[in-house]
């Protein structure tokens, strides 16, 4: 029997089905269940009386040097020669998904115009290249923008609004912009501890930032918006003081698509109006 996306399952029905797990198996039946890295031991977690019991086979994300031979292979043989440097990056934005990588590889194509191998070959500038257009053209093929958005507002307010901060992009918003554009800076990460995010958003403010228990709230709200706005398929879970992104695919989104940009235009817009 094969259980597939386990992690997705209220806690209260994993508990049931960990119980029906247990009984089955010690009729002997063979129960294979999958989950997503971060939420491996939901089975033991459900029911502790399976520990020891459970053979645990962890799938990770391709390394960066396993995904870059995608585009070393696949580049040649269109008779396209890039530069080391651009496969690294296409490679590191990739976040360890094949899938996310053949995308941005095919961009490229589109970008460069390669419908069919080259012959003879071409070498393009990083001009004609343009990897931060690719990587724009690609988000829009990941589109996350609801989701994007509900974050970024965060809950309704009650009574007064919320403090705002200055950010190095240049732009001004409250916590919640804040916890976003520190989710989206270099290093890219799929998973961060509350210390390390806390970290992050003070490195993305010019002068005074949100307090650790504002920052730790957004995380919390921001985990529940998720829930709610993808219910059966949440990109974000803050759970134990840890924030983690199931789907590479909203990180890239986050980082390569304009959209927090354009909410920023969209309300500075209104705010001009509000006046």
């Amino acid at each position: 029997m094969f259980i597939d996306d386990y992690h997705y399952m209220q806690r209260d029905v994993q508990e049931d089905v960990a119980r029906q797990i247990k009984e089955a198996a010690e009729k002997g039946v063979q129960i294979c269940t999958a989950s997503v890295p971060h939420r491996a031991d939901d089975v033991v977690r459900s029911n502790p009386e399976l520990r020891g019991r459970v053979q645990a086979i962890d799938f990770e994300y391709w390394s960066p040097q396993e995904v870059v031979k995608i585009a070393e292979a696949g580049f040649p043989a269109l008779g396209v020669r890039l530069p080391r440097h651009i496969h690294e990056v296409m490679a590191g934005e990739a976040f360890g998904s094949p899938q996310l990588m053949q995308a941005i590889c095919l961009q490229t194509c589109f970008h460069l115009d390669v419908e069919s191998p080259r012959d003879p070959e071409i070498a393009p500038t990083l001009e004609q290249i343009n990897i931060r257009r690719v990587l724009e053209h690609t988000a829009a093929t990941t589109d996350f923008s609801t989701l994007l958005d509900a974050l970024h507002a965060g809950p309704k307010l009650r009574g007064q609004d919320r403090n705002q901060f200055q950010f190095t992009d240049g732009s001004v918003g409250d916590v919640y912009r804040c916890v976003l554009l520190a989710l989206a800076a270099d290093p890219p990460r799929l998973s961060f501890r509350y210390d390390e995010i806390y970290k992050r958003t003070r490195d993305v403010c010019r002068d005074s930032a949100p307090g650790g228990s504002s920052v730790k709230e957004a995380l919390a709200q921001m985990g529940t918006i998720a829930s709610t706005v993808q219910a059966f398929s949440p990109v974000i879970e803050w759970s134990d003081d840890v924030l983690d992104i199931a789907d590479p695919y909203f990180l890239f989104y986050l980082r390569a698509s304009s959209r927090l940009a354009k909410i920023q235009r969209r309300d500075e817009g209104q705010s001009t109006l509000a006046v």
